[in-house]
């Protein structure tokens, strides 16, 4: 449905605010979706303001299918914007919000494009509804096919799924993600819930002060972290001092809590090359999660963090890591 040659490229995007400065290069490949996540002030909204238009950048190039748009009106980027709030228009019912800015030229052709978008995200019988009396998951869904209506070359959402609870944020994820491949759409996708970024992204921007932190699949990010910040920023893990392993290192080791395997038994370090082995491990907390524990322990006065399929009986544990799945940062 949309043009398969679309890419975005972003080239020294630069914004200065008096207490914040984003900086950042990025490229979006035809019908991607890439999720961007980061701690408050990190620059995410600020991203899709100057894509959109919302706000101008001082300076970098925006190109979107080999145009720049970084000087046009927000009218006629052709980028599509799903809100938070939803932003209905409240004196129009669902048809006709989903119609508004579609391109076909007859009500006739609108109205049949909008009922099959509303068929997609299952709201076939929902035209005539008010918008005001619609939950919060059905509203957002108007709001998304009404964004892709006017067929957009790029859609930007904005922490779409934070205002709904739970089970309902991992019933729209799925959905976006299914419409988002059966459309092509390329699609930026902003949040705050890691889980979300990884459960619908092909890839992940880690943003960090305005700047790229971390880029990759979520399993790059999860496996083979750039920074330390990157590491816990995608999960849990435990950090140590890189010399209490290696000669003459310097940084930090980094392990998942699902990569160390707990013994009850007193274990020998020249076993077994392949492993680091930590004897006499404290066990400082077990917390019961249902597939697994939880542990906290401290060896050497160093914190760590396990998965157990069982509750340790004991106050000590040695700890066995596969050397493979240490992240040297």
């Amino acid at each position: 449905i949309w043009d398969k040659r679309m890419s975005l490229r972003i080239e020294g995007l630069e914004k200065k605010y008096p207490s914040f400065n984003l900086s950042l290069s990025l490229e979006v490949r035809d019908g991607e979706l890439i999720s961007v996540i980061g701690p408050s002030g990190s620059g995410k909204s600020t991203l899709l303001s100057l894509i959109s238009g919302i706000e101008k950048a001082d300076s970098g190039k925006i190109e979107l299918n080999g145009v720049r748009i970084e000087n046009l009106e927000v009218q006629k980027r052709e980028v599509g914007m799903v809100f938070q709030d939803y932003a209905l228009f409240q004196n129009m019912n669902v048809i006709k919000n989903v119609m508004y800015g579609m391109k076909e030229k007859s009500k006739k052709e609108r109205e049949k494009r909008a009922k099959e978008l509303l068929k997609m995200v299952e709201l076939s019988g929902y035209e005539k509804r008010k918008v005001s009396t619609l939950s919060g998951g059905e509203a957002q869904r108007v709001a998304l096919v009404r964004s892709i209506a006017s067929k957009p070359k790029l859609l930007l959402l904005d922490e779409p799924l934070s205002a709904l609870d739970a089970p309902m944020r991992k019933y729209l994820r799925g959905m976006i993600r299914s419409l988002q491949r059966k459309l092509g759409i390329s699609m930026i996708y902003v949040t705050h819930d890691r889980e979300e970024a990884m459960a619908i992204s092909d890839r992940i921007l880690i943003l960090k002060d305005g700047k790229e932190e971390d880029l990759g699949t979520g399993e790059e990010l999860y496996k083979n972290p750039k920074t330390l910040f990157s590491a816990f920023f995608t999960g849990d893990g435990t950090a140590l001092p890189a010399n209490l392993f290696f000669e003459n290192s310097e940084g930090s080791v980094f392990f998942r809590p699902e990569d160390v395997v707990l013994s009850e038994e007193i274990l020998s370090a020249q076993s077994d090359p392949d492993h680091i082995i930590l004897n006499r491990a404290e066990i400082i907390s077990a917390e019961f999660t249902g597939p697994d524990y939880v542990l906290g322990l401290k060896w050497e006065g160093y914190p760590i963090l396990v998965k157990s399929r069982f509750k340790p009986r004991k106050r000590e544990a040695s700890l066995t890591i596969l050397r493979e799945s240490i992240c040297l940062l």
